[in-house]
C-alpha cells in the first residue's frame, strides 16, 4: 500500500514569524534612519533661518545707524535764510494775488469779463434827438452813470426802457434821473448824434434853436432834486 505526501501543503511551509528578533531589529533601524534624515533636514533648514535672521538683524542694526545719522545731521544742520526769506516772499505773493481774485470775483475793483460789452450795448440803443457825453462804471460794473443831451425829454425813459433789454443791463437800475437845460442851446455833438450841418454852409436862413434838455442817470440818489424840462 503505498501513500503520496504534500510537502507543499502551507501547513508544511515555514511560518515567518514577524514579531521575532530580527524584523523588529531591522524595523527599528529604517525607524532610526528615518528619525535621522527628519532630523538632518530640520536642523538644516534651522541653521539657513538662523542664518537669514542674523543677517537681517545686521541689516537692520546699519539702518538704524543710518538713521540716527541722518536725524543727527538734520538737527545740527540750520536752515538757510535766503530760502526762508524766498519762501516767505512767495507766500505773501499768493496771499496778495488770492486777495486781488477774491475782490475780482466780487466786483469790488472791477470784473474779469471786461466792459467791452456794456459799450456794444450802448452802440447799439442809439436814439433819435439823443446822444450821450458821458459814461462811467465802478463796483465791478455794480455802479453805472450815463450822462447825455437830447432835444426831447419823452425820449429819455424810452431809452432808458431800451437800455435795460440789453443784457449787460439786465437786473441793473439807475437810482436818480436828473434833467436840466443849458444856459445857452448848443448844437448836439457827442456819442450818437454827428453834428448837424450849419444853416450857412447850406444857403438858407438859420432856424429857430432847439431846446437842449442834459440828463443824468445816477446810480446813487442824486443830492439836488429832480429838474423839470
Amino acid at each position: 500500500m503505498t501513500a503520496q505526501i504534500n510537502l507543499y501543503h502551507p501547513r508544511y511551509l515555514r511560518q515567518r514569524e514577524w514579531l521575532a528578533l530580527g524584523p523588529v531589529l531591522l524595523a527599528a533601524l529604517g525607524f532610526y534612519l528615518l528619525l535621522a534624515a527628519l532630523g538632518a533636514w530640520a536642523w538644516r533648514d534651522a541653521s539657513q533661518r538662523q542664518a537669514t535672521a542674523v543677517a537681517t538683524e545686521m541689516q537692520l542694526k546699519v539702518t538704524k545707524a543710518q538713521v540716527e545719522a541722518a536725524t543727527q545731521a538734520a538737527a545740527a544742520r540750520k536752515p538757510s535764510t535766503q530760502l526762508l526769506a524766498e519762501v516767505d516772499d512767495v507766500e505773501a505773493l499768493l496771499r496778495r494775488r488770492e486777495s486781488i481774485l477774491r475782490l475780482l470775483e466780487g466786483g469790488a475793483i472791477g470784473t474779469t469779463s471786461g466792459f467791452a460789452e456794456h459799450f456794444r450795448a450802448l452802440s447799439r440803443q442809439t436814439t433819435e434827438g439823443l446822444w450821450l457825453t458821458g459814461f462811467s462804471i465802478a463796483a465791478g460794473g455794480g455802479d453805472i452813470r450815463i450822462s447825455g443831451s437830447t432835444l426831447d425829454a419823452a425820449a429819455v425813459p424810452d431809452y432808458i426802457g431800451r437800455l435795460g433789454r440789453e443784457k449787460v443791463f439786465q437786473g441793473k437800475s439807475f437810482a436818480a434821473l436828473t434833467m436840466q437845460r443849458p444856459a445857452a442851446p448848443i448844437a448836439p455833438t457827442g456819442f450818437g448824434v454827428p453834428p448837424a450841418p450849419t444853416a450857412a454852409a447850406e444857403g438858407r436862413s438859420p432856424a429857430p434853436a432847439v431846446p437842449q434838455i442834459d440828463f443824468v442817470l445816477l446810480p446813487k440818489p442824486a443830492g439836488a432834486a429832480e429838474a423839470k424840462p
